[in-house]
């Protein structure tokens, strides 16, 4: 009995010194190449914390410093690598605009905290980073997704600081946004995960968190956009913000003070117009799947009959009446444009997104 304890023992004594070797070269392996991915990231401007207090937040600011607008930019949720993800959108911007990215606490360079992130807390975050950073007012703010929960209480609150809104792709804010969502706390699951993740475990899942790029995303892009994730992941901010989505979501629904503040709502997960336009969502959602090495019938089948497809497009005009239009309606001066795609479209379809905001910004006073 003994001796089979002792076999045991040294058993499990192997298998711990192999787990803890596996770990450590895990995290050496990952600080040299995280040490290589910054050094690239700060050579193209990315790189410039700003304290807000205890902690600090990544300001990265493009295009012309003095000048037409300030553009800042809020990210979707969990969204690390919005700042580089974005500037094919933004290109067109950056000629005659100063386009400043603002990384909430736990994205990105920005440090993690055990804060909880409320609307109004993420909102005061973005204005102490900006206002530390030399960056005044007034602002254009341009956000995705649940980013448009924040630029809308931030204009409410404080019109004076803001020219105008985009939101592109806005989350839809109504008075049960986001009821569908698990109601959960940051745990300490979480806070194991955010702790492997330092480690270096997170890129061996990068792939599961974060999609390939479309094929308009060049080698490199993608590699920054990588790096940008993979110090994103699992940050306890990030989870703190994903279980907050829906108290914040109708926080900043019962907020809207409606005002005249220019705004312009790029509408596309819920843009698509008619059948053709879907297939070829469809067909482009398919074709990302598969470089994701996904089953692109399960994402994009393409195959379905125009009687179905006809339904979905009724479906989805029917939630721009039911949600888009009353939506815009009550921010005050909304226009609301339809450009069908993914809820990415920024990714999608870049060129026309730049179109569309440039084109809006330009008339602005007009």
């Amino acid at each position: 009995m003994k001796k089979a304890l002792k076999i045991t023992g040294r058993i499990l004594l192997i298998l711990l010194l192999l787990l803890l070797l596996f770990t450590l070269i895990t995290f050496i392996v990952h600080r040299v190449r995280t040490s290589q991915e910054t050094a690239l990231l700060k050579e193209k401007g990315y790189y410039n914390p700003v304290s807000v207090g205890d902690y600090s937040l990544n300001v990265a600011a493009f295009g012309k410093e003095n000048g037409d607008h300030t553009i800042v930019s809020i990210a979707g949720l969990g969204m690390g690598d919005y700042s580089v993800a974005e500037r094919q959108m933004t290109e067109a911007l950056e000629q005659d605009n100063r386009v400043v990215f603002v990384d909430r606490a736990g994205y990105g360079f920005s440090d993690d905290t055990d804060h909880e992130m409320t609307l109004d807390y993420i909102v005061e975050d973005y204005r102490k980073a900006l206002q530390n950073a030399g960056i005044e007012a007034p602002y254009i703010l341009m956000a995705h997704s649940i980013g448009g929960a924040y630029a809308n209480y931030w204009s409410s609150l404080y019109p004076d600081e803001i020219e105008a809104v985009v939101f592109v792709d806005g989350s839809q804010l109504d008075e049960h946004a986001f009821d569908d969502e698990p109601v959960e706390t940051v745990g300490l699951e979480d806070h194991a995960l955010a702790i492997l993740a330092k480690l270096g475990f997170s890129r061996y899942v990068l792939r599961q968190y974060a999609f390939l790029k479309p094929d308009n995303y060049s080698a490199e892009e993608q590699y920054l956009c990588d790096a940008l994730d993979l110090m994103t992941m699992d940050s306890i901010a990030v989870e703190s913000e994903s279980c907050l989505l829906a108290q914040n979501g109708q926080a900043a629904w019962n907020s809207i003070v409606t005002n005249d503040i220019p705004k312009l709502y790029i509408c596309a997960s819920w843009g698509i117009q008619d059948t053709e336009e879907l297939r070829d969502f469809l067909e482009w959602f398919g074709t990302l799947m598969e470089k994701n090495h996904k089953d692109r019938n399960a994402f994009g089948n393409t195959n379905i009959d125009e009687e179905k497809l006809q339904k979905q497009v009724d479906q989805l005009e029917q939630l721009r009446q039911d949600v888009i239009y009353p939506y815009a309606e009550k921010m005050g001066n909304c226009e609301v444009v339809l450009l069908g795609g993914d809820h990415l479209i920024y990714e999608q379809k870049p060129a026309e997104c730049g179109v569309l905001i440039k084109s809006f910004i330009d008339g602005i006073g007009t």
